[in-house]
């Protein structure tokens, strides 16, 4: 029995992966990752928030725009413009205390860096959206196999129980329960399909193109990959504090606050204003003028007072914004590495211990069974007992690489290469 159901299972395994190979196209879980890097349409925002900085930046480090100059002056009253006594032609910049403009560009720069970051973390967030949903639907489908495994099995005892209440070998109490069991597994195949075409239509989701479907089908070639890691909370942290990009972006961000805050005490030291005019007054057209202005910040009481005041505030709210932004990343660490922790032990007991008990006493009851040792509903439970720890296990697997998946997120970094 035993190997008949081990021939069954590999020859529906087969058929089905023909099917599959004639309904979709091949993926790997790396091409699901370039995919949605390439198409999901919020790495498309990132970017452009980066050139958004990068066009701040340059508006920053310009000068105003100069002003030219045209002047007619000493017109009698009641004459044309054109009875001036002086015209002048001239050209006028401002400019800001040239360590303003420095400080400006600096605090712009870490803006760019900080949106830099941002491209960064969302990367990081559609690379482990783009393997939870990779990984679910290898579940998915390792769970419908197992279904349709198990329905297989149900309408075969199904048939020979009814075979034995025909021949008086078998009780009316055994055949309704395996009908009952034959109905429940094809419910149980349905719910799988479904729960399979939810998990694909939410990978498509995830790669995310402009012309994208939902119901667009795909050939997983990788698997549900088991592989130990040895590392430490303390190492993760540390490295989490180093490599995170939202803390990264955070504190580009505070130290563009803090140039901010240097730029309006700067508000104190004087701007400049440079002009030059062509003159001609009377018959003399060989003349030309200079200026310079200097502004005299008078009311650094008022103007002064409240940019360093709100830059002053701007700062002490990132500033706290951060510390609180690394206790959160601290405690999603442990968290994290708590969760991977434990679907590496629950990896380990399915493949240890539970996977190959349940497997025994199920060769053992089909056995007794055979022989006539054991009831049906003895074997009954013996099969229901491998097929809930086979699914267990699938579970455990996915646990296993979901809790990698986001533990690498929270890092900030990929383990394990």
């Amino acid at each position: 029995m035993d190997r008949f159901l081990s021939l069954m299972g590999a020859l529906f395994l087969y058929c089905h992966s023909l099917v599959l190979a004639q309904s979709g196209e091949r993926l790997s879980l790396q091409q699901a990752i370039a995919i949605a890097l390439q198409q999901n349409p919020e790495i498309t925002g990132a970017h452009r928030a980066v050139d958004a900085a990068r066009g701040r930046f340059w508006q920053g480090v310009s000068l105003p725009p100069p002003s030219l100059v045209l002047g007619y002056d000493y017109i009698p009253t009641g004459s044309g413009i054109a009875a001036y006594g002086e015209r002048s032609i001239g050209i006028s910049q401002s400019f800001d205390f040239p360590t303003t403009i420095a400080l400006r560009g600096s605090s712009l720069a870490s803006e760019i860096d900080a949106a830099t970051e941002d491209v960064r973390s969302t990367s990081h967030l559609i690379v482990m959206k783009a393997k939870l949903a990779y990984f679910s639907v290898l579940a998915r489908q390792e769970k419908l196999m197992l279904a349709e495994e198990n329905l297989q099995v149900a309408e075969d005892f199904a048939r020979k129980a009814g075979i034995r209440l025909n021949v008086g070998e078998g009780t009316n109490l055994e055949h309704l329960t395996a009908m009952v069991q034959l109905t429940q597994s094809q419910n149980d195949v349905e719910s799988a399909r479904n729960q399979l075409r939810i998990a694909m239509s939410e990978l498509n989701l995830v790669l995310g193109g402009a012309d994208a479907r939902l119901d667009q089908e795909y050939i997983l070639t990788d698997t549900l990959p088991h592989r130990p890691l040895a590392v430490s909370l303390e190492s993760l942290s540390e490295h989490a504090h180093n490599s995170n990009p939202m803390l990264r972006s955070s504190r580009f961000r505070l130290e563009a606050a803090s140039t901010r805050r240097t730029i309006a005490w700067s508000g104190l030291l004087p701007s400049f204003a440079l002009s030059y005019a062509r003159q001609k007054q009377g018959g003399n057209a060989d003349l030309y003028g200079v200026a310079l202005e200097i502004s005299v910040p008078i009311w650094f009481l008022f103007d002064q007072r409240g940019r360093i005041q709100e830059a002053s505030a701007e700062y002490a709210g990132l500033d706290a914004a951060l510390t609180a932004q690394q206790r959160s990343v601290s405690l999603a660490v442990k968290n994290a590495y708590l969760e991977f922790s434990d679907g590496e032990r629950q990896v380990r007991l399915y493949d240890t211990a539970l996977l190959p008990q349940a497997r025994e006493v199920y060769r053992a009851a089909a056995a007794g069974f055979q022989a006539g040792e054991i009831s049906y509903l003895e074997f009954l439970q013996a099969r229901q007992t491998l097929i809930s720890v086979r699914g267990a296990t699938i579970d455990a697997l996915y646990h296993y690489n979901a809790t990698l998946a986001r533990l690498e997120y929270t890092v900030g970094t990929t383990l394990g290469e």
